[in-house]
């Protein structure tokens, strides 16, 4: 059974699921069609996720990513940020 990786870092801290740069989502996913970003962003006013938990990869859409495999996150950790005005996994590398 695959390990999903953790959220080392993210620097979104206007996401509900950040506190003091984690995330305390149960498990993020990451990509769209032409861009890594984080699926699981929101802002909202109140706070989201478990704040005793640290988050993990649940699913990569970046087929092209060289970490991915059969759309899951192979690398050890990501980290997550700003990237050209997205919040992005900025562990992405295409292969």
């Amino acid at each position: 059974m695959m390990e999903m990786p953790l959220v080392n870092k993210c620097t979104a801290t206007e996401c509900a699921f950040n506190d003091e740069e984690n995330c305390h989502a149960l498990a993020i996913t990451i990509g769209e069609p032409r861009q890594p970003q984080c699926d699981t962003f929101v802002t909202a006013s109140v706070s989201g996720g478990d704040p005793d938990s640290v988050a993990h990869v649940g699913a990569c859409k970046m087929a092209d990513c060289r970490y991915n495999s059969h759309l899951e996150c192979q690398a050890p950790g990501i980290s997550v940020g700003h990237e050209h005005d997205l919040v992005d996994c900025l562990t992405y590398q295409p292969a």
